[in-house]
């Protein structure tokens, strides 16, 4: 393969990474173990790196089951564009989930557990439910869910976190709840996709305004769940998380009032840009669990970067793997406008 080549399927891998949404689900397994009471550089670096691993594989396997629908929706991705072949995207994705399976082994029965229920969930979601209405959104979003408790055994419960478990049972509704809801926002750019691919999502299935009630309430439910995950920490980061939680809640009224304002009719560019929004929210929501149990040092370490990279990311590759180049000219919500207007 010449130098242009290997160029071109470089990126081709790189689109299908996503890296903006990459180091959401590593903060979510590491918010996992930092709750639980783990101190271990390795063991913290394995709840971080498992849940990645796995994230990376089901984006290789989400794009080789969905290589249909993106041929006739979205051509310009890698698998359609012939840029990425379908094989090679199977075997990466396996590759992937057999560095998940190896980590998890290593950690123990409670690892391995989780790491088969989310290779399951991700191969089940691709495969059968994403095309099934909420069942899809729930399946997808339960796997933040199990990214935190795969961090939490992983660390294993300190015997001095005796308010350990009924966090990291709220902040479990908090990410389902919030991964879920985040899932049927991508629905609601996809719509006329799915409805051509024949993929009964929410929005196809119900309609636009039933599948925005659903993404308030799954909100709603986000954010108590986070509340409540603060209230029953303990005193010493209680502060600085409900304060991020606050921040949380404000980003993510800017995100989803458009929504519930263009309900009746949804432009793609309104919906992308919300999720642009919360792409950005959930990495701040992520570090501030991490922030309960390592301190506000911490999450503003891996906070205040991680945030950058995610807005870099967007910035560079959003549109364009979304929509396509012909329209990459256009703006998200993490540039100064966005041409709302001229939307479709």
């Amino acid at each position: 393969m010449n130098t242009a080549g290997a160029v071109r399927a470089l990126r081709a891998h790189v689109e299908t990474w996503r890296p903006y949404t990459l180091w959401y689900v590593g903060l979510v397994g590491l918010a996992g173990a930092a709750v639980a009471g783990g101190r271990d550089p390795w063991l913290l670096l394995s709840a971080w790196a498992a849940p990645t691993a796995g994230w990376l594989g089901g984006h290789y396997l989400g794009d080789y089951f969905d290589r249909d629908l993106d041929a006739g929706s979205k051509p310009h991705r890698p698998i359609p564009s012939s840029r990425l072949g379908a094989g090679t995207a199977l075997w990466c994705g396996i590759a992937c989930f057999a560095a998940l399976g190896v980590l998890a082994v290593a950690g123990g029965w409670g690892t391995t557990v989780a790491a088969l229920l989310a290779g399951c969930g991700i191969v089940a979601y691709s495969r059968w439910f994403k095309a099934r209405g909420i069942a899809g959104n729930l399946v997808r979003g339960a796997l933040g869910a199990v990214a935190l408790a795969y961090g939490a055994f992983a660390a294993g419960l300190a015997p001095d976190r005796s308010w350990a478990v009924p966090v990291l049972l709220a902040l479990v509704v908090a990410f389902w709840s919030h991964d879920a809801m985040s899932n049927l926002v991508g629905a609601l750019r996809d719509i006329d996709g799915d409805r051509a691919g024949g993929y009964r999502t929410l929005p196809v299935g119900r309609g636009v305004p039933v599948a925005v009630r659903t993404v308030m309430a799954l909100y709603a439910l986000t954010i108590g769940a986070a509340v409540t995950a603060g209230l029953l920490a303990g005193a010493g980061t209680r502060g600085a998380y409900l304060g991020t939680v606050v921040v949380v809640l404000v980003t993510g009224v800017v995100a989803l009032t458009p929504l519930v304002a263009r309900r009746d009719g949804m432009p793609v560019l309104v919906a992308l840009r919300a999720h642009s929004v919360l792409v950005v929210e959930r990495v701040v929501l992520a570090s501030a669990a991490v922030g309960l149990g390592l301190g506000v040092a911490v999450q503003l370490a891996l906070a205040l970067p991680m945030v950058l990279l995610t807005w870099l990311a967007q910035r560079r590759m959003r549109v364009r793997h979304e929509l396509g180049p012909p329209v990459a000219g256009l703006t998200l919500a993490t540039r100064s406008r966005l041409p709302l207007e001229d939307a479709p």
